[in-house]
């Protein structure tokens, strides 16, 4: 005998169903969720704090507020001689020590041949907190070789389409050929100097070129705090 559901009438000895109660939910707040939701917050506030710290502020802000900061040297090497000359180079090494990029305003150098005598002469000279005692052989003569002065496009008065720009912790060597006549001087003398200014350029340095009264040239500005210099001997003889 089969049977069939849900075709026919409802059974009439069925039971009605009882009405149940609404069931009621309570919400209750996880205190620790809300200290570990307050926690993940400052963690992560800080992490942008520190990321902007370590990559911007220090990277791209504190950088573009120091000043340019540029190390010279100069030295002197023999190319080569013969009877009557002696061929040397000057070679002038910059150095950007500082955080941000930097472009060469004005350099240059001055060379001097040095001429010294035969016979020690002694000579003493000072204050009373400093003192210098000398017995050795004294200068002569100090004659202008040669010198070369350039004003570059971060200059007022520089060539506009010349420039020397240098990445933090870069070098750039600069060298120049000097001859002069083989027994001439004992000795030379070279000084260099070169104004950096930071980049981007906002406003020109106000450098100029001057004459001194041996022959030689130099740099004077507004403000000889952004300059720097240094200087070099090379002994000619033997």
């Amino acid at each position: 005998m089969s049977k069939s559901f849900g075709d026919g009438p409802p059974d009439e000895g069925a039971q009605p169903l009882t009405q149940r109660s609404p069931l009621h939910v309570h919400v209750v707040d996880d205190r620790w969720a809300a200290i570990r939701q307050i926690v993940e917050t400052i963690a992560i506030v800080a992490a942008g704090l520190w990321a902007f710290y370590t990559f911007v502020y220090q990277e791209r802000i504190k950088p573009a507020g120091e000043p340019a900061a540029l190390v010279t040297s100069i030295s002197i090497h023999r190319l080569g001689r013969d009877a009557r000359r002696d061929i040397l180079q000057v070679s002038m090494l910059y150095h950007n020590v500082g955080k941000t990029e930097i472009d060469i305003a004005a350099d240059g150098y001055s060379v001097f041949g040095l001429r010294y005598g035969t016979r020690p002469r002694k000579k003493v000279s000072g204050n009373p907190n400093q003192m210098r005692a000398e017995f050795d052989i004294p200068v002569l003569s100090r004659t202008h070789v040669q010198s070369y002065m350039e004003l570059r496009g971060a200059a007022l008065a520089g060539n506009p389409d010349r420039h020397i720009v240098m990445e933090p912790d870069s070098t750039e060597t600069l060298a120049y050929t000097v001859v002069v006549p083989r027994g001439a001087y004992d000795a030379l003398i070279a000084y260099d100097i070169a104004w950096p200014i930071k980049m981007p350029v906002r406003k020109k340095t106000n450098v100029r070129i001057v004459h001194n009264p041996n022959g030689s040239m130099w740099l004077r500005g507004d403000n000889t705090l952004d300059e720097d210099d240094n200087v070099t001997e090379f002994a000619l003889i033997p």
